[in-house]
């Protein structure tokens, strides 16, 4: 099959699925909708993980920090 055949196919190919879509874009705008809802849903539950996380190592850290220096006042005293 030379390219011409294969070009022409591809074209009538995308004809096709545009129709399609045009026909059913009420149908595939809904899903789409839905889709982008669960996504940015999904999002947002990952940057309310993430900052609980951010809070807990932060807190961690704190505390290392205090209990490091105790330590370093405790040797100092003695």
């Amino acid at each position: 099959m030379n390219n011409w055949w294969k070009y022409g196919l591809v074209f009538v190919g995308g004809a096709v699925v545009g129709a399609l879509v045009y026909k059913n874009s009420r149908e595939i705008r809904n899903l789409c909708t839905k889709a982008m809802g669960g996504v940015m849903d999904l999002k947002d539950k990952a940057m309310e993980t993430a900052e609980i996380l951010k809070e807990g190592a932060e807190d961690l850290l704190a505390e290392a920090e205090a209990q490091r220096k105790a330590a370093g006042t405790a040797e100092a005293k003695a």
